[in-house]
Protein backbone atom coordinates (compact mmCIF):
# COMPACT_ATOMS: atom_id res chain seq x y z
CA UNK A 1 0.00 0.00 0.00
CA UNK A 2 1.36 3.32 -0.87
CA UNK A 3 -0.66 6.11 1.13
CA UNK A 4 -0.90 9.78 -0.47
CA UNK A 5 -0.83 12.52 2.27
CA UNK A 6 -3.09 14.54 0.13
CA UNK A 7 -3.35 17.51 3.11
CA UNK A 8 -2.43 18.42 6.73
CA UNK A 9 -5.61 19.76 7.17
CA UNK A 10 -8.03 18.24 9.22
CA UNK A 11 -11.64 18.85 10.49
CA UNK A 12 -11.59 16.98 13.88
CA UNK A 13 -9.07 17.34 16.49
CA UNK A 14 -9.50 13.53 17.13
CA UNK A 15 -6.98 12.83 20.66
CA UNK A 16 -6.00 9.20 19.63
CA UNK A 17 -4.91 10.60 15.98
CA UNK A 18 -2.05 8.88 14.98
CA UNK A 19 -0.98 11.18 12.69
CA UNK A 20 -0.91 14.00 15.22
CA UNK A 21 2.44 15.08 14.81
CA UNK A 22 1.70 16.42 11.37
CA UNK A 23 -2.07 17.12 11.73
CA UNK A 24 -3.44 20.87 11.65
CA UNK A 25 -0.01 22.03 12.37
CA UNK A 26 0.19 23.75 8.99
CA UNK A 27 -2.33 23.89 5.63
CA UNK A 28 0.56 22.54 3.70
CA UNK A 29 -0.82 19.91 0.57
CA UNK A 30 -0.08 18.60 -2.01
CA UNK A 31 0.30 20.28 -5.04
CA UNK A 32 -1.79 18.73 -8.23
CA UNK A 33 1.48 18.70 -10.02
CA UNK A 34 3.41 16.71 -7.62
CA UNK A 35 0.30 14.29 -6.97
CA UNK A 36 0.69 13.25 -10.43
CA UNK A 37 4.18 12.44 -10.13
CA UNK A 38 3.63 10.35 -7.27
CA UNK A 39 0.67 8.07 -8.62
CA UNK A 40 3.24 8.26 -11.50
CA UNK A 41 5.84 6.99 -9.25
CA UNK A 42 3.76 4.36 -7.69
CA UNK A 43 2.66 3.05 -10.36
CA UNK A 44 6.29 1.87 -11.77
CA UNK A 45 5.40 -0.97 -8.91
CA UNK A 46 1.74 -2.11 -11.03
CA UNK A 47 0.92 -4.45 -7.84
CA UNK A 48 0.76 -1.22 -5.35
CA UNK A 49 -2.41 0.30 -4.58
CA UNK A 50 -2.80 3.85 -3.60
CA UNK A 51 -4.15 5.43 -0.36
CA UNK A 52 -5.19 8.84 0.30
CA UNK A 53 -5.03 9.90 3.55
CA UNK A 54 -4.67 13.00 5.37
CA UNK A 55 -4.93 15.00 7.57
CA UNK A 56 -8.56 14.70 5.75
CA UNK A 57 -8.25 13.95 2.31
CA UNK A 58 -11.41 15.46 1.52
CA UNK A 59 -10.68 18.75 2.91
CA UNK A 60 -7.36 18.91 -0.13
CA UNK A 61 -8.23 21.87 -2.25
CA UNK A 62 -7.84 19.58 -5.28
CA UNK A 63 -10.12 16.27 -3.84
CA UNK A 64 -12.17 16.30 -6.96
CA UNK A 65 -9.68 16.40 -9.71
CA UNK A 66 -7.56 13.63 -7.76
CA UNK A 67 -10.50 11.55 -7.91
CA UNK A 68 -11.32 12.03 -11.84
CA UNK A 69 -7.66 11.90 -12.20
CA UNK A 70 -7.42 8.29 -10.76
CA UNK A 71 -11.20 7.19 -11.88
CA UNK A 72 -9.84 7.63 -15.88
CA UNK A 73 -6.18 6.46 -15.64
CA UNK A 74 -7.14 2.97 -17.10
CA UNK A 75 -4.08 1.45 -15.35
CA UNK A 76 -4.83 2.02 -11.81
CA UNK A 77 -6.83 -0.87 -11.10
CA UNK A 78 -8.16 0.65 -7.50
CA UNK A 79 -7.64 3.26 -4.83
CA UNK A 80 -8.92 3.76 -1.07
CA UNK A 81 -9.78 6.61 0.73
CA UNK A 82 -9.30 6.99 4.19
CA UNK A 83 -12.37 9.55 5.96
CA UNK A 84 -13.92 10.69 8.58
CA UNK A 85 -17.10 11.09 6.43
CA UNK A 86 -17.78 14.34 7.09
CA UNK A 87 -17.22 15.67 3.88
CA UNK A 88 -18.17 12.29 1.67
CA UNK A 89 -21.89 13.96 0.41
CA UNK A 90 -19.80 16.28 -1.63
CA UNK A 91 -17.76 13.76 -4.24
CA UNK A 92 -21.30 11.04 -4.23
CA UNK A 93 -20.59 11.47 -8.17
CA UNK A 94 -16.61 11.04 -7.96
CA UNK A 95 -16.58 8.40 -5.57
CA UNK A 96 -19.57 6.03 -6.93
CA UNK A 97 -16.88 4.27 -9.39
CA UNK A 98 -15.83 0.31 -9.04
CA UNK A 99 -12.48 1.91 -8.24
CA UNK A 100 -13.15 3.35 -5.18
CA UNK A 101 -13.38 2.29 -2.19
CA UNK A 102 -13.85 4.13 1.38
CA UNK A 103 -12.97 3.21 4.52
CA UNK A 104 -14.76 5.47 6.96
CA UNK A 105 -13.39 6.08 10.34
CA UNK A 106 -16.66 6.58 12.65
CA UNK A 107 -15.71 8.66 15.92
CA UNK A 108 -18.50 8.56 19.29
CA UNK A 109 -21.17 11.29 19.42
CA UNK A 110 -19.21 12.11 22.38
CA UNK A 111 -16.50 12.80 20.84
CA UNK A 112 -17.56 15.01 17.60
CA UNK A 113 -20.95 15.88 18.97
CA UNK A 114 -23.36 17.48 16.37
CA UNK A 115 -20.87 16.60 13.79
CA UNK A 116 -22.11 13.21 14.16
CA UNK A 117 -25.68 13.46 12.88
CA UNK A 118 -23.48 14.22 9.90
CA UNK A 119 -21.56 10.85 9.82
CA UNK A 120 -24.68 9.28 9.97
CA UNK A 121 -26.32 11.59 7.53
CA UNK A 122 -23.86 10.67 4.94
CA UNK A 123 -23.44 7.04 5.69
CA UNK A 124 -27.39 7.37 4.64
CA UNK A 125 -26.74 8.99 1.96
CA UNK A 126 -24.43 5.94 0.89
CA UNK A 127 -27.02 3.96 1.43
CA UNK A 128 -29.54 5.37 -0.28
CA UNK A 129 -27.83 6.11 -3.24
CA UNK A 130 -26.69 2.41 -3.69
CA UNK A 131 -23.21 2.50 -3.02
CA UNK A 132 -21.47 -0.62 -1.72
CA UNK A 133 -17.73 0.47 -1.96
CA UNK A 134 -17.36 1.52 1.71
CA UNK A 135 -16.99 -0.04 4.65
CA UNK A 136 -16.84 1.54 8.51
CA UNK A 137 -14.03 1.81 10.70
CA UNK A 138 -13.65 2.98 14.67
CA UNK A 139 -10.57 3.44 16.70
CA UNK A 140 -10.50 2.07 20.27
CA UNK A 141 -9.00 4.35 22.04
CA UNK A 142 -9.85 4.23 25.67
CA UNK A 143 -11.81 1.24 28.02
CA UNK A 144 -14.35 4.82 28.47
CA UNK A 145 -15.25 4.53 24.85
CA UNK A 146 -19.19 3.89 24.62
CA UNK A 147 -18.76 2.31 21.27
CA UNK A 148 -22.56 0.66 20.66
CA UNK A 149 -23.18 3.54 18.04
CA UNK A 150 -21.21 2.12 15.67
CA UNK A 151 -23.66 -0.93 15.67
CA UNK A 152 -26.46 1.68 15.54
CA UNK A 153 -24.48 3.05 12.06
CA UNK A 154 -24.08 -1.06 10.61
CA UNK A 155 -27.51 -1.58 10.93
CA UNK A 156 -27.98 1.10 8.47
CA UNK A 157 -25.70 0.20 5.74
CA UNK A 158 -26.97 -3.69 6.41
CA UNK A 159 -23.09 -4.62 6.98
CA UNK A 160 -21.56 -7.33 8.77
CA UNK A 161 -17.98 -6.47 9.16
CA UNK A 162 -16.00 -3.81 10.99
CA UNK A 163 -12.36 -2.12 11.29
CA UNK A 164 -11.29 -1.72 14.08
CA UNK A 165 -8.06 -0.48 15.42
CA UNK A 166 -6.49 -0.37 18.84
CA UNK A 167 -5.12 3.38 19.07
CA UNK A 168 -2.62 2.69 22.19
CA UNK A 169 -1.01 2.93 23.43
CA UNK A 170 0.44 5.67 21.41
CA UNK A 171 4.17 5.81 21.51
CA UNK A 172 4.74 9.15 21.65
CA UNK A 173 2.65 10.36 24.19
CA UNK A 174 2.91 7.54 26.62
CA UNK A 175 5.88 5.82 27.84
CA UNK A 176 6.29 2.57 26.07
CA UNK A 177 8.52 0.22 27.91
CA UNK A 178 5.35 -1.61 29.52
CA UNK A 179 3.93 -1.82 26.36
CA UNK A 180 2.49 -5.38 26.94
CA UNK A 181 0.95 -4.67 30.19
CA UNK A 182 -1.04 -1.55 28.54
CA UNK A 183 -2.41 -3.99 26.42
CA UNK A 184 -3.04 -6.29 28.81
CA UNK A 185 -4.95 -4.28 30.94
CA UNK A 186 -6.88 -3.19 27.84
CA UNK A 187 -7.97 -6.87 26.58
CA UNK A 188 -11.12 -7.27 29.42
CA UNK A 189 -12.57 -4.11 27.58
CA UNK A 190 -11.88 -5.12 23.96
CA UNK A 191 -12.75 -8.95 24.62
CA UNK A 192 -15.97 -7.16 25.60
CA UNK A 193 -16.12 -5.19 22.47
CA UNK A 194 -15.72 -8.43 20.73
CA UNK A 195 -18.53 -10.47 22.57
CA UNK A 196 -20.79 -7.49 21.56
CA UNK A 197 -19.58 -7.91 18.02
CA UNK A 198 -20.31 -11.44 18.08
CA UNK A 199 -23.87 -10.64 19.48
CA UNK A 200 -24.29 -8.25 16.56
CA UNK A 201 -23.02 -10.50 14.15
CA UNK A 202 -20.25 -8.25 13.23
CA UNK A 203 -17.23 -9.93 12.49
CA UNK A 204 -14.22 -7.78 13.57
CA UNK A 205 -10.62 -7.44 11.58
CA UNK A 206 -8.11 -5.07 12.16
CA UNK A 207 -5.08 -3.89 9.78
CA UNK A 208 -2.68 -3.55 12.40
CA UNK A 209 -1.28 -3.09 15.76
CA UNK A 210 -3.36 -6.47 16.98
CA UNK A 211 -3.12 -7.15 20.45
CA UNK A 212 -0.55 -9.94 20.82
CA UNK A 213 -1.08 -13.42 20.71
CA UNK A 214 0.63 -14.59 23.92
CA UNK A 215 -2.15 -12.26 26.00
CA UNK A 216 -5.07 -14.19 24.57
CA UNK A 217 -5.78 -16.85 26.58
CA UNK A 218 -7.68 -20.73 25.32
CA UNK A 219 -10.90 -19.34 26.25
CA UNK A 220 -9.98 -15.74 24.38
CA UNK A 221 -9.56 -17.65 21.37
CA UNK A 222 -12.33 -20.07 21.76
CA UNK A 223 -14.44 -17.10 21.27
CA UNK A 224 -12.52 -15.55 18.39
CA UNK A 225 -12.97 -19.02 16.75
CA UNK A 226 -16.97 -18.31 17.24
CA UNK A 227 -16.64 -15.51 14.43
CA UNK A 228 -16.55 -18.11 11.85
CA UNK A 229 -19.97 -19.05 11.75
CA UNK A 230 -20.53 -15.48 10.71
CA UNK A 231 -18.25 -14.70 8.12
CA UNK A 232 -19.38 -18.29 6.63
CA UNK A 233 -22.81 -17.28 6.56
CA UNK A 234 -22.28 -13.83 5.47
CA UNK A 235 -19.36 -15.10 3.15
CA UNK A 236 -16.96 -12.25 4.58
CA UNK A 237 -13.31 -12.72 5.38
CA UNK A 238 -12.43 -13.22 8.81
CA UNK A 239 -8.80 -12.11 10.07
CA UNK A 240 -9.46 -11.66 13.53
CA UNK A 241 -6.74 -14.43 14.55
CA UNK A 242 -4.33 -14.03 11.64
CA UNK A 243 -1.55 -11.48 13.79
CA UNK A 244 1.22 -11.81 11.60
CA UNK A 245 3.89 -9.42 9.58
CA UNK A 246 3.30 -5.62 9.31
CA UNK A 247 2.95 -6.05 5.50
CA UNK A 248 5.18 -2.09 3.90
CA UNK A 249 2.82 0.70 3.76
CA UNK A 250 4.56 3.33 2.57
CA UNK A 251 3.44 7.01 3.75
CA UNK A 252 3.92 10.06 0.57
CA UNK A 253 3.94 13.52 2.12
CA UNK A 254 3.10 16.65 0.64
CA UNK A 255 7.32 17.50 -0.29
CA UNK A 256 7.57 13.94 -1.89
CA UNK A 257 9.86 12.58 1.13
CA UNK A 258 8.53 8.98 2.28
CA UNK A 259 8.34 7.63 5.52
CA UNK A 260 7.72 3.72 6.35
CA UNK A 261 4.15 4.47 7.77
CA UNK A 262 3.38 7.51 10.54
CA UNK A 263 4.52 5.76 13.18
CA UNK A 264 8.41 5.21 12.00
CA UNK A 265 8.73 8.54 10.08
CA UNK A 266 10.52 10.54 12.51
CA UNK A 267 13.26 8.00 12.31
CA UNK A 268 13.52 7.89 8.76
CA UNK A 269 12.27 9.82 5.69
CA UNK A 270 14.02 9.70 2.39
CA UNK A 271 12.84 11.63 -1.36
CA UNK A 272 10.84 9.01 -3.89
CA UNK A 273 12.86 10.72 -6.68
CA UNK A 274 16.05 9.40 -5.09
CA UNK A 275 14.47 5.98 -6.17
CA UNK A 276 14.39 4.59 -9.66
CA UNK A 277 11.05 2.67 -9.13
CA UNK A 278 8.62 2.14 -6.04
CA UNK A 279 9.46 -1.60 -5.64
CA UNK A 280 13.21 -0.59 -5.02
CA UNK A 281 11.75 2.64 -2.26
CA UNK A 282 9.78 -0.74 -0.44
CA UNK A 283 13.13 -2.24 -0.48
CA UNK A 284 14.73 0.22 1.34
CA UNK A 285 12.38 0.47 3.69
CA UNK A 286 12.37 -3.18 4.45
CA UNK A 287 16.37 -3.15 5.11
CA UNK A 288 16.75 -0.16 6.99
CA UNK A 289 13.03 -0.41 9.52
CA UNK A 290 11.54 -3.88 8.76
CA UNK A 291 14.52 -6.20 9.43
CA UNK A 292 15.97 -4.06 12.58
CA UNK A 293 12.07 -4.37 13.90
CA UNK A 294 11.71 -8.18 12.70
CA UNK A 295 15.04 -8.24 15.22
CA UNK A 296 13.94 -6.65 17.83
CA UNK A 297 11.14 -7.02 21.08
CA UNK A 298 9.75 -5.13 23.83
CA UNK A 299 10.80 -7.80 26.69
CA UNK A 300 13.41 -10.45 27.38
CA UNK A 301 10.79 -12.79 27.32
CA UNK A 302 9.87 -12.56 23.75
CA UNK A 303 13.11 -13.05 22.94
CA UNK A 304 12.77 -16.79 21.94
CA UNK A 305 8.77 -16.85 21.86
CA UNK A 306 7.52 -18.64 18.69
CA UNK A 307 5.28 -15.78 17.59
CA UNK A 308 7.79 -13.57 17.59
CA UNK A 309 10.34 -15.99 15.66
CA UNK A 310 7.45 -16.71 12.98
CA UNK A 311 6.69 -13.26 12.45
CA UNK A 312 3.15 -13.69 14.40
CA UNK A 313 3.29 -11.42 17.25
CA UNK A 314 1.02 -8.62 15.88
CA UNK A 315 2.36 -5.96 18.02
CA UNK A 316 3.21 -2.72 15.74
CA UNK A 317 6.79 -2.43 14.92
CA UNK A 318 6.70 0.75 16.60
CA UNK A 319 6.85 -1.00 20.13
CA UNK A 320 9.28 -3.00 18.97
CA UNK A 321 11.62 -0.38 17.92
CA UNK A 322 10.92 2.10 21.20
CA UNK A 323 14.12 3.71 20.79
CA UNK A 324 13.75 5.19 17.54
CA UNK A 325 16.98 7.50 18.32
CA UNK A 326 19.21 4.70 18.39
CA UNK A 327 17.78 2.57 15.00
CA UNK A 328 18.49 6.33 13.63
CA UNK A 329 21.42 5.94 14.54
CA UNK A 330 22.02 3.01 13.16
CA UNK A 331 20.69 3.91 9.62
CA UNK A 332 23.02 6.88 9.71
CA UNK A 333 26.18 4.65 10.42
CA UNK A 334 24.94 2.07 7.61
CA UNK A 335 24.56 4.99 5.46
CA UNK A 336 28.04 6.14 5.89
CA UNK A 337 29.75 2.92 5.53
Amino acid sequence: MANIFLTKKCNLSCSYCFADEFVNKSNEEFSFENFKKTVEFIKTDKNERIGLIGGEPTLYSHFREVLLFLNNDSSIKSYIIFTNGLEIDKYIDYINNKKAQILINCNSPIDIGIQYQKLKNNIELLNKKGIKNYGLGINLYSPELEYSYIFDLLKITNMHSLRFSLSLPNSDKEKTENVLEAFLEFKPYLMKFFEDCYTHEIVPYNDCNAIPSCLLTREDKKLLLQFKRISDRYKIMNTILSNGTCLPVIDIFPDMTAARCFGLAKCLRVPILDFGNFHNLKMYFFNKIDLYSRLSFVKKDCEDCASRLYDKCGLCYTYKLKQCKKLKNIIMENMIM
